[in-house]
């Protein structure tokens, strides 16, 4: 390996982030560990967010600037992990912010362990409000250091935080793991984490959070029709990737359908009202298939409501009537009903 080779590859897909950017890319150029490649995907932007790439560019020659027209968050981080030339790819959103440690303790890890992913924890920032609260990702979902997904499906059911990890390169490419290239930036990141842990065997969980999330309103998905199936896209890949991997399916198709059942749900409660009835009706048509096909196992319903499931592929207007209305409160409710089943299932 040549001696300037970058044994990481950080991947920052930017689209009109001119608000942030230049604190995010500080972050980046902070960090303790120096062999990265930086490269900046720009999608686009309409505002000022290439002229600073450029300006930031211009002092650190790790930084690599690919412009091209709009196409998508997942077209931007494909592209990227095409042109790396690291041993590891990271993702990194262009509002988050970095520990100046995060890589360095990442890399140490995945040189320890030698395994192909390795993630750290993550705070949730309202930066305005001075707010920082430690994620309870790993706390809920893993005990262990070093995890076998296979045998903790809890790993399933947690954040996605593609940009809390680090991956190797070759990983990712024998298992043809890839974003689904779908319009925006919305739930880009479910299929691709679902097919990476399907496909370790292990995976490393650092508790410690490395990383400041953003919160940021999401509301610009909740009223564009294409954005709003574009969770049911995600799902698609993942049928698709587990009928072309039976081995795979076998031990993981089940909690593939809890994760499609739950997503969809969460969804339909969350949409604008007028695009409610076009989606319960997909989601009504999925799951009849699913079905149909006699893949709902007795383990599924350990997890999902069988009242309300039959109601869904029997009944679907009885089903949406009885869901249409789920907002504010009473959507939290429900969603706080479905996580109880899923860590009841868990024991």
């Amino acid at each position: 390996m040549p001696a300037n080779q970058p044994e990481i590859s950080v991947i920052i897909p930017v689209y009109n982030t001119e608000k942030y950017l230049r604190k995010s890319l500080e972050s980046v150029l902070a960090q303790t560990f120096k062999p990265l490649e930086i490269l900046c995907i720009n999608d686009g932007s309409t505002d000022s967010s290439l002229g600073i790439l450029k300006e930031f560019a211009a002092k650190d020659e790790r930084i690599k600037i690919i412009d091209k027209p709009n196409s998508g968050y997942g077209a931007s981080v494909n592209l990227g992990i095409e042109k790396s030339s690291g041993k590891f790819i990271a993702i990194f959103e262009p509002d988050d912010l970095l520990d100046k440690h995060i890589y360095e303790i990442l890399y140490k890890k995945a040189a320890e362990t030698n395994l192909p992913v390795v993630k750290c924890n993550f705070y949730n920032m309202w930066e305005d409000k001075k707010l920082y609260k430690k994620s309870k990702l790993f706390s809920k979902c893993a005990k262990k250091e070093i995890s076998n997904p296979a045998e903790n499906l809890k790993l399933f059911t947690s954040h996605a935080s593609v940009w809390a990890g680090i991956y190797k390169k070759s990983f990712l490419t024998e298992n043809n793991i890839k974003f689904l290239e779908t319009p925006g930036a919305s739930f880009q990141d479910m299929s691709f984490t679902f097919k990476v842990l399907a496909s370790a065997g292990q995976i490393a969980l650092i508790d410690k959070p490395l990383i400041y999330y953003r919160q940021d309103n999401a509301a610009a998905s909740v009223k564009n029709p294409q954005k709003v199936f574009c969770v049911c896209d995600e799902y698609d890949e993942l049928t698709k990737f587990l009928e072309q991997n039976p081995d795979k399916k076998a031990l993981f198709n089940t909690q593939k359908l809890i994760n499609q059942y739950n997503a969809y749900m969460w969804n339909l409660t969350r949409i604008d009202m007028e695009l409610r009835k076009s989606f319960a009706d997909r989601f009504s048509g999925d799951f009849k298939v699913f079905y149909d096909k006699n893949e709902i196992t007795d383990d599924f319903f350990k997890s999902v409501s069988k009242e309300n499931f039959m109601l869904l592929v029997n009944t679907p207007e009885k089903f949406y009537e009885k869901f249409k209305n789920y907002t504010g409160k009473k959507q939290i409710h429900f969603l706080d009903k479905i996580k109880l089943l899923i860590k009841k299932r868990g024991k």
